[in-house]
């Protein structure tokens, strides 16, 4: 979370493995967030452990070996990512998909195509 006695921008991972996504996610947040951008599970988790972030959007759909909802799991069972908010993003939107990514530990949930003004409203949300 912000602290708000800090002049440090909130710092956002985006995790997703389609590159029009991360296009449309990094225009959408840069300039108002530090965001960096991991393209598969492994990426993610390596970045996670390398510096700290704030909050994480991810896709639940990731192609490899591990899609966004294990890798939501794994991230959940260390104490550091106990409480850093993760929105599941997905183009799934059906209520069992809602159901499934807060079972698996995902703070949140925003179905795809995402607006500026939800995405927004639900980092705010979070993060305040």
């Amino acid at each position: 979370m912000k602290d708000p006695s800090s002049s440090r921008q909130m710092s956002i991972l985006i995790v997703e493995d389609d590159p029009h996504s991360q296009l449309y996610f990094t225009k959408l947040l840069s300039g108002l967030y530090d965001t960096a951008v991991a393209a598969s599970a492994r990426e993610a988790w390596d970045l996670l452990h390398s510096r700290a972030f704030d909050l994480v959007l991810m896709d639940i759909s990731l192609k490899g070996d591990e899609d966004g909802l294990s890798l939501t799991r794994r991230l959940r069972t260390e104490t550091a990512f106990e409480k850093i908010p993760i929105v599941a993003v997905t183009a799934y939107a059906f209520p069992d998909d809602r159901k499934r990514a807060i079972d698996s530990g995902c703070t949140d949930y925003l179905p795809k195509p995402v607006s500026s003004n939800d995405l927004h409203r639900k980092i705010a949300e979070l993060t305040h």
